[in-house]
């Protein structure tokens, strides 16, 4: 036993550490929790952004400044010859690939997806074809022609496309939504292909967005 307490008498205590080596560590402590942190938010900003690119249709992700943001290509549509039954008040030689005739009430020709299934009056996501009253000029229309026939294309504030040409004593109206991107010779083109035929009447357009 006095041995053991011998030894102990003999121990030296360890030199305190100096204040500005604690104050170091724990700088460096608060500094290594930081980038945990930033980089936690980061990984799940990344994770927001993924999931609201998935629901509006494309990905951008810009944390790096040199990458150059991923963005979903605009799909190109071409026209191709219709084959299918024709509907009351119009027939068309041509619709954009992968898109038929909904259906047609005499007042309103619809082309949409197949897989659409709302009703003819809900002009979203289609070509719709129409006839009016002669119709007075608008605002901001570009001029162009149908078969030889004075027409006017325009743009709305929607997005959507409108092109008006004169028919007989008429004017025939075929809007297409922004979601078909035709270029404005293309739907001159599905135009040129479409017959009015005796039984269309003119219309008295309900626009259904709900």
């Amino acid at each position: 036993m006095n041995d053991v307490i011998d030894r102990l008498a003999r121990l030296t205590p360890s030199p305190a550490a100096p204040a500005e080596d604690a104050t170091a560590d724990l700088r460096r402590g608060h500094q290594a929790l930081s980038r945990r942190r930033i980089k936690r938010a980061a990984l799940g900003g990344v994770a927001l952004t993924l999931a609201l690119g998935g629901a509006f249709g494309g990905i951008a992700l810009t944390s790096d400044p040199e990458v150059t943001p991923i963005t979903q290509a605009t799909d190109k549509v071409r026209l191709v010859d219709y084959d299918g039954t024709q509907m009351p008040g119009y027939t068309v030689a041509k619709v954009p690939e992968g898109f038929v005739l909904q259906g047609s009430d005499q007042y309103v020709l619809a082309v949409a997806r197949p897989d659409d299934t709302s009703t003819i009056s809900d002009f979203r996501d289609k070509i719709v074809v129409t006839l009016e009253s002669a119709s007075s000029p608008v605002e901001g229309a570009t001029d162009t022609t149908v078969d030889g026939r004075p027409a006017t294309i325009v743009t709305t504030p929607d997005g959507a496309t409108v092109l008006k040409y004169a028919y007989r004593d008429f004017t025939v109206v075929i809007q297409m939504w922004n979601s078909i991107h035709l270029t404005d010779e293309q739907l001159v083109e599905f135009a040129e292909g479409v017959e009015v035929t005796a039984d269309a009447k003119l219309s008295v357009l309900l626009f259904v967005f709900a």
